[in-house]
């Protein structure tokens, strides 16, 4: 569920839009998303936003799992930030993201699970600004497996 192969460190995107595209390719060139996910990211995130107003801003991206094959966490670093509304927040309520966290998850019991646990990691001391000064890959995936326990 976690690989370096979906580790993106200081990743480049307009908006958060590209980066659904970018990064739903990359998952669907591998065989691990149905057509289709991208754009039911886009829709989910328009009803239920999914940035958090932590430090360096954090977006946790997801959709059901009935577009997904095999269950995959993305990790990207970003050296701009892109605008995300506020988890549970109102539609002016606008967040600076830096570090994206998308799930590919095909089960729904344990989709709640993997979010949960995501959400106790982001909320541990050092994690997400360990993540956000990381300069390669494989920083980020040490960083990733020393604070987030699957």
């Amino acid at each position: 569920m976690i690989s370096k192969d979906f580790m993106y460190c200081q990743y480049t995107v307009e908006n958060k839009e590209e980066l659904f595209d970018q990064l739903s390719d990359a998952l669907k060139q591998k065989g691990i998303v149905k057509d289709g996910f991208a754009q039911a990211l886009k829709d989910r995130e328009k009803d239920f936003p999914t940035g958090l107003p932590v430090k360096h801003g954090v977006a946790i991206p997801h959709t059901d799992g009935s577009l997904v094959n095999s269950d995959q966490l993305i990790f990207a670093t970003l050296t701009k930030p892109v605008v995300f509304n506020e988890m549970g927040g109102d539609d002016e309520d606008i967040i600076d993201v830096s570090v994206i966290v998308m799930l590919a998850v095909k089960d729904g019991p344990k989709h709640l699970d993997v979010l949960q646990k995501l959400i106790e990691s982001i909320q541990k001391e050092g994690f997400i600004d360990s993540l956000a000064a990381a300069n390669e890959t494989e920083e980020m995936f040490e960083i990733v497996n020393n604070y987030l326990y699957l």
